[in-house]
């Protein structure tokens, strides 16, 4: 089962990195019609203090987007949820350390950042994250 160090050699295998900054990995994937998504995982630790892998990918300013449609449609999605930071909308999932294989890890990076992409072309209409 995959622990941070073997969550962060995945990635780097896998993922060109564009930025890495205190221990959090910022990447990017492409979606769909010739769209790309920004995604970052950082380690946090949960509720539970067990390791957990934070997925986050940016939907777009929070002053710039219905909030309550962000919501209503966030809430449609099968896991994660939206949240604000420093301004900026992000749709988010967290998986356990520990608890889950490696390989499990690239289909929450595509459900995040599909999602997010979804998100941010029907609030926005743009492919700016």
């Amino acid at each position: 089962m995959a622990e941070w160090d073997d969550l962060v050699a995945f990635v780097r295998v896998r993922y060109e990195i564009m930025r890495q900054v205190g221990g959090e990995l910022w990447f990017r994937l492409p979606t769909r019609d010739d769209r790309t998504q920004i995604v970052a995982v950082r380690p946090v630790t949960g509720e539970d203090d067990h390791p957990w892998a934070q997925i986050t990918s940016p939907v777009g300013r929070a002053a710039d987007i219905d909030l309550a449609r962000m919501l209503e449609l966030a809430g449609e999605c099968v896991a994660g949820g939206a949240v604000a930071v420093d301004g900026l909308v992000l749709f988010r999932h967290s998986i356990p350390l520990g608890d889950t294989a490696l390989d499990g890890f690239d289909r929450s990076f595509r459900l995040v950042v599909e999602v997010a992409d979804r998100l941010e072309h029907e609030l926005t209409g743009s492919d700016e994250h």
